[in-house]
């Protein structure tokens, strides 16, 4: 049986595709990002450093240069800064020291960056600053150092503060975030709308079809009905005169049996007319809490004898628990499924009675050990006058299966070469809301 949401398959694939391309765009904005804040980080620490040099090589003096006051000036200068240490290395030792720089850095390049967890570090020779070209510009700086040092340059390195973001606490998403719930939710939406939509379509077209059954099933009940009064009155006095001829005694006894074989075929008609008027008239269950363990418990004890002549072992294994359902059509439902079950077994088999408790509600299973259905009758094996039995009529599991439309459950049948499963789902305990 195709699965009921089948209908919604498109707009949900349609969602999923549409999530998963927003989820996409936010990945590839958050790369972006994240290569310009570091581009943005690392802009910010070569300015700092050209900043701090231009300091460093206006208090410079070549060998005379006063390294304490440097370092006393670069503190002040980077505090309550982005920038976590200075180191100003000499070609012998260190001869500035600020702030608290790693226990590693590189000292084999006068050149480089590295980038941590939290921090990037940047390095580069000190570069002297232009001299004033001309007097004018040295009034401007009336006690320029001189920015020189002998034979080589110094190397500062710079320690600049640049944590790695975390993407939700990020000023990115903090600025996405409301974009995307609002693209999220208008997916979501039409979503919502394309399944109500198509739900509504199909409760439309089940609507109409019901219509046309309900109205085909009234016609076929009126031809029944009148096919019913106008056949029984034949089959009746041609069962009478059957009877009354077979009771005298100067009948041959060829003609007796042959008055025996009318009469039972006089019953077989009869038979098939009235499960023919009980599949065609209109069922209308009357709800009411049903214990279904006594029901099956009755059913057990007036199928018993059967099944023990039959050498097959009928199981229930059925709680105690009420459901919504009409009692003498359960009864029925219970009794045409188990007489299936019956004739399909062989001896020394086992009938079973399964009641399950699933979320979409109960399920009552009736498994057999029988020879199963033929798989060309399977698909089926609900219509009328489908049977693979010579001897069965095709109308009982038809039916079974408009006495359980009739309380709005769902039944469908499972089988193999080592039996068959029918299963009646969507039944509704009694301590839910019908």
């Amino acid at each position: 049986m195709q699965h009921k949401y089948c209908h919604f398959r498109t707009p949900l694939l349609v969602m999923t595709a549409m999530t998963l391309a927003l989820g996409l765009w936010i990945f590839w904005s958050w790369l972006g990002y994240v290569e310009r804040a570091t581009q943005w980080r690392l802009q910010r620490a070569q300015d700092s450093f050209e900043t701090l040099n231009a300091v460093i090589a206006t208090l410079s003096n070549g060998e005379l240069t006063d390294w304490k006051q440097i370092e006393s000036v670069l503190s002040s200068t980077i505090r309550n800064s982005r920038t976590t240490f200075v180191v100003v290395q000499g070609r012998y030792g260190r001869l500035a020291q600020v702030g608290a720089p790693p226990d590693f850095l590189a000292t084999d390049t006068t050149r480089g960056q590295i980038t941590t967890e939290n921090m990037l570090i940047f390095w580069a020779p000190l570069q002297p600053i232009n001299p004033p070209t001309t007097w004018a510009e040295a009034l401007i700086i009336p006690t320029p150092g001189r920015g020189l040092w002998p034979k080589t340059n110094p190397v500062m390195y710079l320690g600049f503060r640049a944590p790695q973001e975390n993407f939700w606490s990020s000023w990115f998403w903090q600025r996405q975030a409301s974009i995307f719930v609002a693209a999220l939710v208008c997916i979501l939406a039409m979503t919502f709308v394309w399944i109500a939509l198509i739900r509504r379509r199909t409760l439309t077209a089940q609507l109409a079809a019901e219509r046309l059954r309900t109205a085909h099933l009234e016609e076929l009940g009126l031809a029944a009905a009148g096919l019913a009064h106008e056949t029984k009155n034949p089959l009746g006095i041609i069962m009478g005169i059957a009877q009354q001829i077979s009771q005298r005694d100067d009948i041959p006894k060829d003609t007796k049996l042959m008055l025996e074989y009318i009469m039972d075929e006089v019953d077989t008609a009869s038979s098939r007319l009235g499960n023919f008027m009980s599949f065609a008239k209109p069922y209308s269950p009357q709800l009411a809490p049903v214990d279904i363990a006594n029901l099956g418990q009755e059913v057990a004890e007036i199928l018993g004898p059967e099944f023990e002549a039959h050498n097959v072992t009928l199981n229930f294994q059925v709680p105690t628990i009420k459901v919504w359902a009409d009692w003498s059509m359960l009864r029925q439902i219970l009794v045409n499924l188990l007489l299936n079950s019956l004739h399909a077994s062989k001896p020394n088999t086992r009938v079973e009675v399964l009641l399950q408790n699933k979320k979409a509600g109960l399920r009552l299973l009736i498994i057999d050990q029988g020879s199963g259905i033929a798989p060309d009758l399977l698909p089926d094996i609900f219509k009328p006058y489908t049977t693979g039995s010579p001897s069965g009529h095709g109308l009982g599991l038809a039916i079974v299966r408009r006495l359980v439309e009739a309380h709005h459950w769902q039944i469908r049948a499972t089988s193999s070469p080592q039996g068959t499963t029918m299963t009646i789902s969507e039944i509704k305990p009694a301590w839910e809301n019908i």
